[in-house]
């Protein structure tokens, strides 16, 4: 159980014109003794019901009485009331398999037996000189003792829960004045409208990253630093924005560059509630939570051979030169400074004590700050997964781009050869939110690079950059299909793709493997649609190399060849099901293994000698023309099929029949046409 604020001891006092807030942090050695006479109490209270737990007498342990209520709330990190079992306190009475036969098996099952007892024998209320006896007597049954009765009925209680220590050991004084600065630095941060940090880049040039399973696999630097701080934020849900500013060395050259970033100092800034929404404890939990995150306190990693221990990862922490917040209480505003010596203050122990659930790991790439984007990305992977997104790969938030006056992040980037297109998604939050957003973006005009995706509500609010980028205007819901075309529009490079195919080496690919299937000729001509595909093979396609529609280039000769040793293959069999011919087709051909069905069938009815007969959408049969008709010759002239086709020839002719045999037209019944009954005769 953390607390409030306005739990916390603070001093307020005005420097310049503004009011700052300062907290009461617990120094190293401060009130160790009071801390440990406290300790002792709870420890002396083990395994007893709360009702022997004195508020006064915990108090007078610290002697301060409201720093005393926050020791006490802080020692809960370590030390909790939980409620006793009632399966472990019957199973140790004689009445416990009278009580499960009764079934009753809980303080609320016995309290509801005792109801209709006293319902039914005294018609719903005791008289205090009856009491004693009618609960005997509603014992004896269940062999029950009547201080065993009276505790069952209220064992689920609270002043009954039994006080536990939730680790192996009592914490120490030292570990207790740590947890508590930490709450009380988060008490400060739920009811802040902004935090802002001044990080030097410098101090993340050596950090090593680590893979999800703590394995260290490379190094990190700022930009990884910058990447987890996004993934962390849009995961807690909180509003971010990053700049940076120099100290000293000149300015980055161009939007976008690398260059000089370890001699910049990043500035970060998180937006508590009062900035989105003005209600404190709907949202400043979440900040406080983000912040302990980024500073690493409180999480404990695994030494060799699994113990626990407390310790400080590679975190914002190393290379926070200046961070403040500006806190809310008793509706003003205060700004709180953190300085070096608050942040050591809440480093200081090595704490075994419990801690929050970590956040379940997940792909950065599957959190979404909106349903817009996480729509969009979600139709984007559908048409990709169908080939219909031109050849371009979707990235959920991408590398972070410098500007000359900040960072600038966006939402996607869609990469396609050596082109990359950086989508941001604009919402309509707040004015301070659309400025701030209106200001990177102007700083990126002149770039080709960056296409914007804004709703239709905010036309007006975006209409002096409306020319400097392409956008697609949304309404409810971005659309993929309208931001693919929009795509085609401004950036379509096929003249110049089509102008780089080696044409001479690709017609030698094609004569030494004879067929080209149609994936393949996308990739080879650097084609992203049929239609840029057909263009391109007009200008490989020759004398003995041309291509089809939905198979692809192909050798002449060794299509010719093809065509005529199925035909006769063919001839002999005269016809068979779709399928077996298919399969037979992969078999005799191996060049063919690997065509998909579609593939085969375009290759059949380019055959003038074979025909596909299809009796329904579940039923085809492949035949050669010129073999059934002849068939269907001698069949007239002698009606019995020879023995060694029977059973084949015979599914044959009987197909043959059914496709021969014309469909029966219904019978319509008779219509009623109603007249216009507003038109007057």
């Amino acid at each position: 159980m953390r607390f409030s604020l306005q739990d916390v001891k603070k001093q307020v006092h005005r420097r310049g014109g503004e009011l700052y807030v300062g907290l009461h942090f617990l120094r190293p050695g401060e009130l160790h003794a009071e801390i440990e006479r406290l300790i002792a109490y709870h420890e002396s209270l083990l395994h007893q019901p709360k009702r022997q737990f004195s508020q006064d007498e915990a108090r007078a342990c610290v002697g301060d009485y409201r720093l005393a209520d926050c020791l006490i709330a802080t020692l809960s990190a370590w030390y909790m009331w939980r409620q006793c079992d009632w399966t472990e306190v019957t199973g140790r009475l004689p009445a416990d398999p009278l009580l499960r036969a009764s079934e009753i098996t809980s303080p609320t099952r016995l309290r509801l037996a005792l109801f209709n007892y006293v319902n039914e024998r005294y018609h719903g209320f005791l008289e205090g000189e009856q009491r004693v006896l009618a609960l005997q007597a509603f014992c004896d049954p269940f062999q029950l003792s009547l201080p065993d009765l009276e505790y069952l009925l209220v064992m689920d209680s609270d002043e009954e829960a039994r006080l536990v220590r939730d680790s192996s050991q009592a914490p120490t004084s030292q570990e207790v004045a740590t947890r508590y600065n930490q709450w009380v630095f988060e008490a400060a941060l739920s009811n802040a409208s902004q935090v802002h940090f001044v990080i030097d880049c410098r101090a993340f040039g050596g950090t090593r990253q680590e893979d999800l399973s703590g394995r260290q696999v490379g190094a990190a630097g700022v930009g990884a630093v910058i990447k987890r701080l996004c993934y962390l934020a849009r995961l807690l849900g909180v509003y971010y924005d990053l700049a940076y500013q120099d100290d000293g060395t000149p300015a980055v050259a161009a939007a976008g560059s690398q260059r000089h970033v370890r001699d910049l100092h990043l500035s970060l800034t998180l937006y508590g509630p009062q900035e989105m929404t003005g209600v404190p404890q709907q949202y400043g939990l979440r900040l406080a939570r983000l912040c302990r995150m980024l500073l690493g306190y409180g999480l404990r990693t695994r030494e060799a051979g699994g113990k626990q221990r407390g310790a400080r990862k590679e975190t914002l922490s190393g290379g926070i030169l200046a961070a403040e917040a500006t806190v809310h209480f008793l509706q003003r505003a205060y700004c709180f400074v953190i300085d070096a010596n608050v942040l050591a203050l809440i480093y200081d122990a090595d704490s075994p004590a419990r801690e929050e659930p970590r956040p379940a790991v997940a792909e950065a790439s599957g959190l979404y700050d909106s349903s817009i984007e996480q729509s969009f990305a979600e139709a984007f992977r559908a048409l990709e997964s169908s080939h219909a997104v031109d050849g371009w790969r979707l990235e959920r938030e991408p590398e972070p781009l410098l500007l000359e006056q900040g960072i600038f992040i966006p939402d996607f980037a869609l990469t396609r050869a050596r082109r990359r297109i950086y989508v941001e998604i604009l919402g309509f939050w707040t004015p301070a939110y659309r400025e701030r957003k209106i200001r990177k973006l102007q700083q990126l005009r002149g770039r080709d690079d960056i296409l914007l995706a804004i709703p239709q509500e905010a036309r007006d609010a975006f209409s002096h950059i409306a020319t400097s980028f392409p956008i697609v205007w949304y309404d409810g819901q971005l659309s993929a299909t309208e931001l693919l075309s929009l795509l085609r529009s401004h950036y379509d490079d096929f003249a110049g793709r089509l102008a780089s195919i080696d044409i001479e080496a690709v017609r030698q690919r094609v004569r030494r493997e004879y067929l080209l299937l149609e994936r393949a000729c996308y990739e080879l001509l650097s084609c992203y649609r049929r239609s840029e595909l057909q263009r391109a093979s007009e200008s490989v396609a020759g004398d003995d190399i041309g291509y089809i529609v939905g198979v692809g280039l192909y050798q002449a000769d060794w299509l010719e060849h093809l065509h005529r040793s199925f035909v006769e293959w063919l001839s002999s069999v005269q016809s068979l099901p779709l399928p077996a011919v298919l399969r037979e087709v992969r078999e005799r051909w191996p060049k063919l293994a690997n065509c998909e069905e579609a593939t085969l069938e375009t290759l059949l009815s380019l055959w003038p000698e074979v025909r596909v007969q299809r009796s329904s959408i579940f039923e085809a049969l492949v035949e050669h023309i010129e073999a059934v008709q002849r068939d269907g010759v001698e069949e007239e002239a002698q009606p019995a099929s020879p023995v060694a086709r029977g059973s084949i020839q015979g599914a044959k002719r009987q197909g043959r029949i059914r496709e021969r045999r014309a469909p029966q037209k219904k019978q319509r019944a008779s219509e009623t046409t109603q007249g216009d009954l507003w038109r007057v005769p």
